[in-house]
């Protein structure tokens, strides 16, 4: 189901249309997750969950949650 159209901004920004964020119940200082499926994204709510929690749920991810925020922690510089 399409909710909205947003434009990317030269940062890489978009804004979530107001529909979807009302049906994803999230606000100002949420956090969400993107998941890439073919050439699709898919943003998904994280809510109170732990980033590990949420992504440990996620039955297509490569890895378990701490290990990918591991590899996150490597890329800083």
């Amino acid at each position: 189901m399409e909710v909205g159209i947003s434009t990317v901004s030269e940062k890489g920004q978009v804004t979530i249309p107001k529909e979807a964020r009302k049906r994803l119940k999230v606000g100002a200082g949420d956090k969400v997750l993107f998941r890439l499926e073919g050439d699709k994204v898919l943003i998904v709510r994280i809510g109170e969950r732990r980033l590990s929690e949420t992504l440990d749920s996620q039955k297509s991810w490569p890895v378990n949650g701490l290990e990918y925020q591991k590899r996150l922690r490597n890329e800083w510089p």
